[in-house]
């Protein structure tokens, strides 16, 4: 069976070509075998692809995304990066990473939540980095957000919103990112059945779409990480894979039956492990000496280990794990993991 198609693949990088890249991100990952894991489980090969290891702030998926998504605010000499999420948000303490090596300045918006205090995780990443860190109450951080923004615009800044701005480059990230490990996997003679990540939105749709725009063999799973209907999900990510092809320039289109995705191992809730979760973390800490985050990519595995419990593989096949990271969230969650 043919891994993937290598013209496709060089026709795809002449179309990537084009696009800004920020210099954010340590590529390309490495991609580490698991025999531990897998004899533990007594399943697949399992293989890790390490975007944990990225190099910018502890790592992770948001540094791959934003070589390419924060690349319009490079075009428009942006000078200032802006984010707001939950208080343990990987995504705000890379941002305030990626400002810092791009010669920018960060404003990070936190909500005064559960996990804001003590100052740990990635909430001290964002106090090391950021230039400012505002608290506010969980549902005015999307306003307080607005007000920052337009602060910055009015003292003749030009700021970056880096969930809104160019969101859509960040699935085309992962476009580029599945030519990666298809060139890696050819190097070791490998083919896979699939590559199994936790995501919302942006890692799936790159990895869908760029596994159609490579005639790859094998096909992508995504976890959810917050609860909902799969359904819902299936029918929100298509458009967004019709608009991440149409960006790069490819002649493709999707349906909710391209995607292969669950909201089952999200409980108990956003940003809340569970016990399952966390013994998948423990699992592949002691047998590979990985560290997951126990949030999204433990959730994520919990959710392969269940497929593997299934028998959807036999020993014989092989299976991708694509870690995106989260480490410096692990620190804020000592409790749960040892209570």
């Amino acid at each position: 069976m043919k891994l993937y198609d290598r013209d496709a693949a060089q026709h795809l990088r002449r179309l990537l070509g084009r696009f800004t890249l920020a210099p954010v991100a340590y590529l390309p990952t490495p991609l580490d075998d698991c025999p531990h894991l897998s004899e533990t489980l007594g399943g697949p090969r399992i293989l890790i692809k390490r975007d944990d290891m990225t190099g910018l702030a502890l790592g992770g998926n948001k540094a791959r995304q934003f070589t390419y998504s924060l690349g319009p605010a490079i075009d428009q000499n942006c000078d200032y990066l802006i984010h707001g999420s939950d208080s343990q948000s990987n995504q705000s303490s890379q941002t305030a990473a990626a400002a810092a090596r791009l010669g920018m300045k960060s404003i990070t918006v936190v909500p005064r939540d559960h996990r804001s205090y003590p100052v740990s995780g990635n909430l001290l990443l964002n106090h090391l980095m950021a230039e400012q860190v505002i608290y506010t109450m969980p549902a005015a951080v999307e306003e307080e957000k607005k007000k920052v923004i337009k602060r910055l615009k009015s003292e003749g800044h030009r700021p970056y919103e880096t969930s809104q701005d160019g969101a859509i480059l960040r699935a085309v990230a992962y476009v580029d990112g599945m030519i990666e490990l298809c060139e890696q996997l050819e190097v070791r003679g490998v083919t896979p059945k699939a590559i199994y990540t936790s995501s919302m939105t942006y890692t799936i749709v790159g990895l869908v779409v760029g596994l159609r725009a490579l005639n790859a063999c094998f096909s992508a799973v995504g976890f959810n990480y917050s609860v909902g209907n799969d359904q819902e999900m299936k029918e929100r990510l298509a458009p967004l894979a019709d608009e991440c092809a149409r960006t790069i320039g490819l002649d493709l289109t999707f349906t909710p039956d391209d995607f292969d995705v669950t909201c089952q191992f999200a409980k108990p809730d956003f940003g809340e492990p569970s016990g399952t979760s966390l013994k998948a973390l423990r699992l592949v800490a002691r047998t590979e000496g990985i560290i997951l985050d126990p949030v999204y990519t433990s959730k994520a595995m919990d959710g392969l280990i269940h497929h593997i419990q299934e028998n959807r593989f036999t020993k014989q096949d092989v299976v991708i794990f694509l870690h995106t990271g989260g480490i410096p969230a692990l620190f804020a969650y000592g409790d749960e993991i040892f209570g």
